[in-house]
């Protein structure tokens, strides 16, 4: 099955304000991570919140369906 990801408008701009190419990459990288294993993923409804976490940064999202949606960006500077 192809999952899709979406980015809230507070997630969005995180990623603009990272202050690196290399910040947005491992960023990118993490979605990446938790996007391809769905099995990870809180319950397909939307209201439970899930966590993802890389060496700098991490994620907020929530997860549907048909794929996840990215609340928030942290970045570790």
């Amino acid at each position: 099955m192809r999952y899709r990801v979406d980015l809230d408008l507070t997630a969005e701009q995180v990623m603009a304000a990272l202050p690196t190419e290399a910040a947005r990459w491992e960023v990118t990288e993490l979605i990446e991570t938790a996007w391809a294993k769905p099995e990870t993923w809180p319950p397909a409804d939307g209201q439970e919140l899930g966590e993802a976490f890389g060496s700098r940064c991490w994620i907020v999202f929530v997860a549907y369906r048909d794929g996840i949606e990215i609340f928030d960006v942290g970045w570790m500077s």
